[in-house]
């Protein structure tokens, strides 16, 4: 933000718990609710969206919305910043893990973000009616609004936003000047910003809320292999072994039967039917299903080897078929 005053940077603290609440606003576009891992392993923009690992959630980002990275000044519980090119606006993303004997309402909500707007010297002007809008999934966020004068004289339009999912709070707080908030292009980004949050979706979180960094890289890996023996592609899956692995040519050798033919006369399956994981050692099986387009009986057919995190990232290191 241009101009905004420091005590805006204290703002989320605010953020405590919610229940979910009824209420529709409006109708969100995005497909997917729960998903089984997120697309990396740290937080971070992928394909336009804000994925939170740690939590394991996403929030699709609008055009040209930029992901600010976090800076001394951050809150403890905020974990993503958003703006324009231009900062004429500012959007924080928080969490907090709520306690077995926290509960809320929605009069409490409003009444907690108005006393810590005076707690942090924004004199009050005037509270608007409060709104709900639901997710998808995830029940509804509350977005109580509120029009502000800082200690310094300035003027402000202030959204405070908070949805819960489980034990979690999740906020988010906007401050727009208000010479500018009542214009068109202000009153854009904040449908835009109403248009992300419902989008709201969720993935398996990695660390301890849920999947070790080592088991995320293994199914990220195994994925990984499954897709590129689905592409009928020998070149894809080569990038999976080890350079020493001993018995490429093999490999090569079944591959390339398993995939003779014209490829648009079949269709090719895999998944993973098998898997122990040891340490930085692991065995897999894959079980690989073709069905020629003209009518012949599948052939099916499974593969097992031995993997390895050499140098830090996963290989296919032995086979464990004796052909």
């Amino acid at each position: 933000m241009k101009t905004s005053p420091r005590p805006f940077f204290r703002l989320l603290a605010v953020i405590l718990s919610l229940a979910s609440l009824a209420g529709c606003k409006s109708k969100p576009k995005f497909s997917e609710n729960s998903l089984p891992l997120p697309p990396g392993a740290d937080s971070g923009l992928y394909d336009g969206q804000f994925i939170q690992t740690d939590y394991g959630f996403g929030i699709p980002l609008p055009p040209k919305w930029l992901w600010l990275r976090l800076s001394a000044e951050q809150e403890v519980d905020e974990v993503a910043r958003f703006s324009n090119a231009t900062n004429d606006f500012l959007v924080r993303l928080s969490v907090q893990q709520m306690g077995p004997s926290q509960s809320f309402s929605r009069k409490f909500w409003e009444e907690t973000s108005e006393q810590d707007l005076k707690n942090h010297l924004f004199k009050i002007q005037k509270k608007e009616s409060t709104e709900e809008w639901k997710t998808q999934d995830s029940g509804s966020w509350i977005e109580v609004p509120f029009r502000v004068t800082d200690s310094r004289g300035a003027q402000w339009l202030d959204q405070e936003w908070a949805l819960q999912k489980g034990d979690l709070m999740i906020g988010a707080h906007a401050m727009i000047p208000q010479k500018w908030a009542d214009t068109e292009p202000a009153k854009k980004i904040l449908k835009a910003l109403q248009g992300s949050l419902t989008q709201i979706h969720w993935y398996d979180p990695i660390g301890p809320r849920g999947i070790s960094i080592e088991r995320f890289e293994l199914q990220h890996f195994n994925e990984g292999f499954r897709a590129a023996l689905e592409s009928g592609s020998l070149l894809k899956t080569n990038a999976y072994f080890d350079e020493m692995y001993p018995d490429r040519s093999k490999w090569n050798l079944w591959y390339q039967k398993c995939v003779s033919g014209d490829p648009k006369s079949f269709t090719l399956k895999a998944e993973l039917s098998g898997l122990i994981i040891n340490g930085d050692y692991a065995v897999a099986s894959f079980g690989i299903t073709r069905k020629d387009k003209n009518g012949s009986q599948e052939v099916k057919s499974e593969r097992n080897f031995k993997l390895s995190k050499k140098e830090g990232a996963w290989k296919i290191t032995a086979s464990l078929d004796k052909n």
